[in-house]
């Protein structure tokens, strides 16, 4: 099977996220649109769907805010699970281990995109 071609959804210039800084986006399918969001931390860019692993509500309490107060995790405002920032992983909290959806992304021409073919939407 061919790998998926890109499909790239305009996040935010680069200059525009700093460190420790997030920003939500939509990603749409044929079904539903999704909301999503991107964080800058340790001079890196990641990308995630907005949806705690314990119960599928957004983690922020829709103030664009997805760090722990020392932005060494990413937490869940509804439930405390705590997540590493660079794999999504969760390290503690009612989650169990499980993994927030991943939206990669791609740098280019001081763009941040995230790129919505190959976005892990799990089990939805």
């Amino acid at each position: 099977m061919p790998p998926k071609k890109e499909k790239l959804i305009k996040i935010v210039a680069i200059k525009d996220l700093k460190e420790g800084q997030s920003v939500k986006f939509d990603i749409a399918r044929k079904d539903r649109v999704t909301e999503a969001f991107a964080v800058r931390s340790n001079s890196k860019f990641y990308a995630y769907l907005n949806m705690c692993r314990h119960w599928t509500v957004g983690l922020d309490f829709d103030d664009n805010d997805f760090f722990s107060e020392d932005k060494s995790f990413l937490v869940c405002k509804n439930h405390g699970a705590l997540y590493e920032v660079s794999t999504g992983i969760c390290q503690g909290g009612p989650c169990n281990g499980a993994g927030l959806y991943r939206v990669p992304v791609v740098e280019k021409e001081g763009i941040l995109y995230a790129d919505a073919a190959k976005v892990d939407w799990g089990e939805m």
